[in-house]
């Protein structure tokens, strides 16, 4: 099974206990980015989420299916099987893909509502696609970084369009709602400490 992770902290944490793991850009970005797969492959993409529902920092998801606008994608369900076998805490979840971070609690919950889902990513739908299009069976495991109690800092322009971090927007929107921002900041490390506990129990399958 091959690992896909997105650029980054995502990255840093999951390369450290699987060195080869494939890195794609963040956002958008990320479906053009994937590297080349063998025939019959297969594909575990590993990340951070954003809940949308009563899920809270540090929880562990299976996605079963993840939508978009205009998208919609059932993942593997023998992979999906394997996951909850492997993870038996985790929650099996359908996500939803957007292209900003939301950071609102009232956008969360109209997200909840529009796509019946529980969390929300950057990268779901464009990896599904791309991979679908390629033939690569994929499941997706992503750890929640931030919950729908609470607003997080107005970092929605900190990475653009072609899923690179913009630290200026990233400093200016930490300076204008520091406590947000230290709690996002604690809530991210936690998460990514759980992700590389999920990506050494994974890697093994």
């Amino acid at each position: 099974m091959r690992i896909v992770v997105p650029h980054g902290a995502e990255a840093d944490a999951v390369r450290g206990v699987i060195p080869h793991a494939a890195i794609v850009a963040p956002g958008a970005a990320s479906g053009a980015s994937l590297p080349a797969f063998a025939a019959g492959e297969t594909a575990l993409v590993l990340g951070l989420c954003g809940a949308l529902s009563q899920l809270s920092v540090g929880d562990v998801t299976i996605y079963a299916r993840v939508r978009d606008t205009a998208r919609r994608f059932e993942l593997d369900a023998r992979l999906v099987e394997a996951l909850q076998s492997a993870l038996p805490g985790a929650s099996v979840v359908t996500a939803c893909t957007t292209r900003r971070v939301i950071t609102r609690v009232e956008a969360r919950e109209a997200l909840a509502q529009r796509f019946e889902a529980q969390v929300v990513d950057m990268e779901g739908t464009h990896l599904a696609a791309e991979l679908a299009a390629r033939g690569v069976r994929c499941a997706m495991v992503r750890v929640v970084s931030d919950d729908a109690s609470h607003n997080l800092p107005p970092i929605e322009n900190a990475i653009g369009p072609d899923g690179r971090l913009r630290p200026l927007y990233l400093a200016l929107a930490f300076a204008r709602a520091p406590r947000n921002a230290v709690r996002f900041v604690r809530d991210v490390r936690s998460a990514l400490t759980t992700l590389t506990e999920t990506a050494r129990t994974v890697a093994a399958l």
